[in-house]
């Protein structure tokens, strides 16, 4: 049956007039546009991940250099690729400490065996400003030797080899700090015994996002590469004639070049050293380091350098 043109333009004028139209058409739309932006992202994670497996089985590309980075946002890249300013600490728990010494919290004291209030803070201040200018303040980290914080230590409590590994520095002409800071988390705990001698424990671990000072790569145009070194410490001290004398001491350090010169420096491990180094714990089946676990206790002395998990 034919249908007669002026009833035809009726039922347009009709269509067009229905209020529902509109959100008919939107929804339509908005489908469409789904499907294609599903499909075009698809299209590029299977590129990605053909590109991934081709350069991986040819040897042309190895895992920790990036394949098409520009196209996949920062937070989806894999583990091996490195990390950039953009997101110094993608994959990290360290993402969500607290900045500088702000993370190094000191226990409210409390008068016991004798000593006041008083004067535990200022030995609790005084453990915090060794904490500080040894492993935070900025001077320290680019190279200064921290000597006004280490002459709170009493030199008979601590040889010189356990004074240098106590301070955390870097080669300026090798890397510097990012901006966006160290990472810090840790405790920090007192006992006084019956005999009113004050003893402190900390446990603090540090992780700082390096920069190259010169001649490194950039990861994606405008984005130099950053490498992460965590450091963990754990000590106690006690307080004599104003000073803090050391007892139990340990320390760890992670992404740092084990093999590089005792130079008083930590070097850290770009994207590449990392990753070789991953891969030479494993042919050697040696653990790598949790350094998040924050039950894990560090083998006594100075200067343990691990290969870690992640940092």
């Amino acid at each position: 049956m034919s249908v007669e043109p002026t009833d035809y333009v009726a039922r347009l004028r009709a269509q067009a007039n229905d209020p529902g139209r509109e959100e008919a058409l939107r929804r339509d739309r908005r489908a469409r546009r789904l499907k294609i932006g599903a499909a075009a992202g698809a299209g590029v994670l299977l590129l990605g991940g053909f590109g991934f497996w081709l350069t991986d089985v040819t040897g042309e590309r190895p895992p920790y250099e990036p394949y098409g980075a520009g196209v996949l946002d920062e937070e989806a890249w894999p583990l091996e690729w490195p990390y950039t300013p953009d997101m110094p600490f993608r994959n990290s728990p360290a993402a969500g400490w607290t900045e500088g010494a702000d993370g190094i919290y000191v226990p409210v004291p409390m008068a016991s065996g004798g000593l006041t209030a008083k004067d535990i803070t200022a030995v609790l201040d005084d453990v915090k400003t060794l904490l500080v200018e040894t492993n935070v303040a900025e001077d320290t980290l680019a190279g200064a030797e921290p000597a006004a914080a280490l002459a709170l230590l009493d030199p008979s409590g601590a040889d010189e080899a356990v004074r240098k590994d106590m301070v955390t520095r870097f080669d300026p002409a090798e890397a510097y700090l990012d901006e966006s800071g160290v990472r810090t988390k840790g405790t920090m705990t007192y006992k006084v015994s019956a005999a009113g001698e004050l003893a402190v424990h900390v446990d603090f671990s540090f992780v700082y996002p390096l920069v190259r000072a010169e001649g490194g790569h950039e990861v994606v145009p405008g984005a130099p590469e950053v490498a992460r070194i965590a450091v963990r410490r754990q000590f106690t001290v006690t307080s004599k004639d104003g000073k803090l004398v050391l007892g139990a001491y340990a320390s760890e350090v992670a992404n740092h070049d084990c093999s590089a010169p005792k130079d008083g420096y930590l070097h850290p491990l770009f994207a590449e050293g990392r990753w070789k180094a991953g891969q030479a714990a494993k042919e050697t089946k040696v653990a790598l380091a949790d350094l998040y676990d924050e039950k894990r206790v560090l083998p006594s002395g100075p200067g343990h350098c691990v290969t870690p998990s992640g940092t």
